[in-house]
């Protein structure tokens, strides 16, 4: 997901359930109205179907010549104009109330809703289960684990005593970080490191910098992406509140992929293995 989409999540109400009509058939026309469930989509090699994609995923590959469809708030009038017969949204990245219109207008609706590793392995397959494609899913998600698999065995070969504090930090101003029962908090836990969210801050929290230095984490990890760059550089500039941090001052601060780190899709795995590569290097 983008980093205006975790913005929007962190003060958003909880999905409810969408009610959406059985599919007879394996769908023809597409819409994906998230970043991260048309990661999937593509992923698993349905791209030919795909009619109309949101506005944060015309970037990826597969949706070249897509309609766009607007962000976390879609256009219904476009999306009903291209008659759909599935929609793939996001809980996190797809505004709910949209959604439920959809749904109300007999269009069959897949929310995919990870919040770790794991539940993007149970998006892949409820996807594909839409999709007809469950060869390909058993395929992706296989690789997912040897992957992911191949980066904790690296982590228990550092054999650490004592797991490194990190904080990822989703938005810098004002500071919007990533909590234990996120897809994020998941790849800390994964890497080895000892994320400082108390476990009840929930997912998405806004906090201050007297938290943050009540915190102190020992490393800070962040997203890039065109969107959120110059706000980082700014404020981690040498006169900001940031500096307050030891680990900011050190320059302890792992700068990963946005569209990797801030996306509960495929791409996950890559955000992981990069950032347990750059802790076996020691150096951010």
């Amino acid at each position: 997901m983008r980093t205006r989409q975790i913005l929007l999540a962190a003060a958003a109400v909880a999905w409810v359930a969408v009610a959406t009509p059985l599919a007879a058939a394996p769908p023809r026309r597409i819409v994906v109205l998230a970043p991260s469930a048309a990661e999937i989509v593509f992923a698993l090699g349905a791209a030919d179907r795909v009619v109309g994609v949101s506005d944060f995923a015309a970037g990826l590959p597969g949706a070249e010549g897509k309609a766009r469809l607007g962000g976390f708030v879609p256009d219904l009038e476009r999306i009903a104009a291209l008659a759909p017969d599935l929609a793939v949204v996001s809980r996190d990245g797809t505004d709910r109330r949209a959604a439920e219109r959809l749904a109300a207008l007999g269009i069959r609706v897949v929310v995919t809703d990870a919040t770790s590793l794991d539940g993007v392995y149970t998006d892949v397959r409820r996807v594909s289960a839409a999709l007809g494609r469950d060869v390909e899913a058993e395929r992706i998600v296989d690789r997912m684990q040897r992957r992911v698999a191949a980066a904790e065995e690296r982590v228990r070969a550092r054999r650490a005593t004592r797991r490194p504090t990190a904080l990822a930090v989703i938005w810098p101003d004002p500071p919007i970080v990533a909590g234990r029962d996120t897809f994020v908090g998941d790849l800390l836990d994964r890497a080895g490191l000892e994320n400082v969210v108390p476990k009840g801050a929930g997912e998405w929290p806004r906090v201050s910098h007297e938290t943050l230095v009540g915190w102190n984490p020992s490393l800070l990890v962040r997203p890039d992406t065109r969107e959120n760059r110059a706000a980082f550089e700014a404020v981690l500039s040498p006169a900001s509140r940031w500096q307050l941090l030891p680990a900011v001052r050190a320059g302890r601060v792992v700068v990963l992929d946005g569209d990797w780190l801030e996306r509960p899709g495929p791409r996950l795995v890559d955000a992981l293995e990069t950032l347990v590569a750059k802790l076996d290097a020691g150096t951010p």
